[in-house]
C-alpha cells in the first residue's frame, strides 16, 4: 500500500481465528472476516492519508471518514458518518524472509463491529480519484480526511446528446457521429443564401 510515513506498507494475507470465544489474527483476512472492509483501495486510502497517530514504539494509527448522506431537493443531510481506522505496524521483527514491516495489523470502523458495505466502496472510490457514487432513492456517499459536512448541495450533471451537439456548436463541417437525416433536418432550419438584395 501507498503509506504516509516511510516507504510503501504491506497488506500481508494474515489470518483470522475464533476459538473457544476468543479471536486472534491480523492483516487482510481479520479485516474482511471480522470488520467487513472488503476493497483493498479503502484500506490504501487510509494509509497514504495525513491523519496519522503514533501509538507506542513502531504501531500507528490511521484514520479517514465515510459517510451517507439523504437527498432532497438538492439539499443532502448526512445521517450517517464512520470514523474508519487502520493499525500499522512498522517493526520488521516479525516480517519474515521479505525484510518489509508487519504491515497492517487490521481496520474497522469505529463504534461497530462489522462495517456496512457502503463504507468499502465510497473508500476505495476516493482512493481511484472516481466520483463519489449516487447510491439509490436519493443517497450519496462521500469520505475523506477530515470529519464530513453536515450537509451538502447536490449539483444536477446534463449530458448532451450527439443532436445538441451538432445543434449547439459552430463548425465548418457537421461533428462526426451525426447522421444524415439530422444534418439535412438541422441544413433546411438554418439555411442562409449570399445572393446579393437587390
Amino acid at each position: 500500500m501507498k503509506y504516509s510515513g516511510p516507504g510503501n506498507m504491506p497488506l500481508r494475507q494474515g489470518y483470522f481465528t475464533r476459538r473457544d470465544g476468543r479471536e486472534s489474527g491480523f492483516g487482510w483476512t481479520k479485516i474482511k472476516k471480522k470488520h467487513a472492509i472488503t476493497k483493498y483501495g479503502a484500506i490504501e486510502f487510509i494509509t497514504k492519508g495525513p491523519n496519522r497517530k503514533h501509538q507506542g514504539g513502531t504501531s500507528y494509527k490511521q484514520w479517514a471518514y465515510a459517510g451517507k448522506y439523504k437527498c432532497r431537493n438538492g439539499v443532502c443531510r448526512l445521517v450517517k458518518q464512520y470514523k474508519v481506522i487502520v493499525a500499522v505496524q512498522e517493526s520488521k521483527r516479525h516480517a519474515g524472509r521479505d525484510g518489509k514491516p508487519k504491515g497492517v495489523i487490521t481496520g474497522y470502523c469505529q463504534g461497530v463491529v462489522r462495517c456496512p458495505a457502503w463504507v468499502s466502496t465510497t473508500l476505495n472510490k476516493q482512493n481511484q480519484g472516481v466520483a463519489a457514487e449516487a447510491a439509490p432513492a436519493g443517497e450519496t456517499l462521500r469520505s475523506g480526511y477530515q470529519p464530513l459536512a453536515e450537509s451538502l448541495r447536490t449539483t444536477l450533471e446534463v449530458t448532451a446528446t450527439v443532436a445538441d451537439t451538432f445543434r449547439y456548436k459552430s463548425e465548418y463541417r457537421p461533428p462526426a457521429g451525426t447522421t444524415a437525416a439530422a444534418r439535412r433536418t438541422e441544413e433546411a432550419l438554418h439555411q442562409a443564401s449570399y445572393s446579393s438584395q437587390q
